[in-house]
């Protein structure tokens, strides 16, 4: 009898789903941050350890993770799964492999939008992306850049925030004042995780109205939007009708930022048309996809 299990290890949660050979899932587990390159490593272990527990022996696990950008950190994590899964068969891929792989088979086009953002599709040579790079040198359109935004409009203008906007704030730094949010930024573990939490408000404040929202939105979706350009030339989609499916909590959190991102394709790309869906599975089982890849090429 076999046992998938996909990990999903992102830099805001990490899940973990098992199923059994007639695809009737056994097991599912959550809990935080596992971004290889981002989340301090006994965090990130923890999580992990945490998500997992419960989880009956496997015989292949693949785990996506972000930030899983060189040999080392693909190592690290194929070490981290051998000692969470121990005699399992195991594979390791970027977490967009994950998001990729619970779209449907007809998409063109994924674009994720979480705690960071890339641009992927699936081509005859293997998985190709474009952005990404983490939100140092990237990013574009992530809830990391619309996090920031929220944040930096509530310290310049605090009296213009919205009372859930307040709570969110008081629950995630245990204080308001500027002196206080500053100083627990700087100090977290990530601080792109602890700002993407916030991104959700960008959405709600645009829906208001807020004009530093509407901003934020136009210029994060517009150099998304510049990454998708550039994946298109250099993937050469010479079809001019696109499917594009959406991934990521940005895109979960409020319907403005794929409203808007929408209009903004359409001026973007005249000539081209779009449809656009919001991911229809947790890309959880994109990675236990992956896991059955392994059994059916044994």
């Amino acid at each position: 009898m076999g046992v998938f299990v996909g990990l999903d290890c992102g830099g805001s949660s990490s899940r973990v789903v098992a199923v059994d050979v007639h695809g009737q899932v056994i097991f599912q587990g959550q809990s935080g941050a596992a971004n290889l390159t981002t989340t301090p490593e006994k965090r990130l272990a923890r999580n992990l350890a945490q998500a997992s527990k419960g989880c009956p022996p496997a015989n292949y696990v693949c785990g996506c993770f972000a930030g899983m950008i060189g040999p080392d950190s693909k190592e690290r994590g194929e070490a981290l799964l051998r000692e969470l899964f121990p005699g399992a068969q195991i594979r390791t891929e970027a977490d967009y492999a994950a998001a990729l792989y619970a779209a449907p088979k007809t998409t063109d086009i994924l674009i994720i939008s979480g705690t960071g953002s890339l641009i992927c599709s699936r081509t005859p040579e293997g998985i190709v992306k474009s952005g990404g790079r983490g939100y140092v040198l990237g990013d574009q359109g992530s809830g990391y850049q619309f996090g920031r935004d929220v944040l930096m409009n509530y310290l310049d203008h605090p009296e213009t925030a919205s009372e859930p906007l307040k709570a969110e704030l008081v629950q995630q730094f245990g204080d308001l004042t500027e002196q206080g949010i500053v100083a627990r930024v700087y100090g977290a573990g990530s601080p792109a995780t602890v700002l993407a939490r916030l991104a959700k408000f960008a959405g709600f404040d645009a829906m208001a109205g807020q004009p530093y929202a509407l901003q934020s939105l136009d210029r994060n979706l517009g150099a998304l939007i510049d990454v998708l350009e550039q994946h298109i030339e250099r993937h050469h989609y010479v079809n001019s009708n696109l499917e594009i499916v959406l991934s990521g909590g940005v895109w979960k959190s409020a319907p403005i930022f794929r409203e808007r991102l929408v209009q903004l394709l359409e001026a973007r790309f005249p000539t081209r048309a779009f449809v656009v869906n919001r991911i229809a599975q947790p890309p959880v089982y994109g990675s236990v996809e992956l896991a059955k890849e392994m059994h059916a090429a044994a």
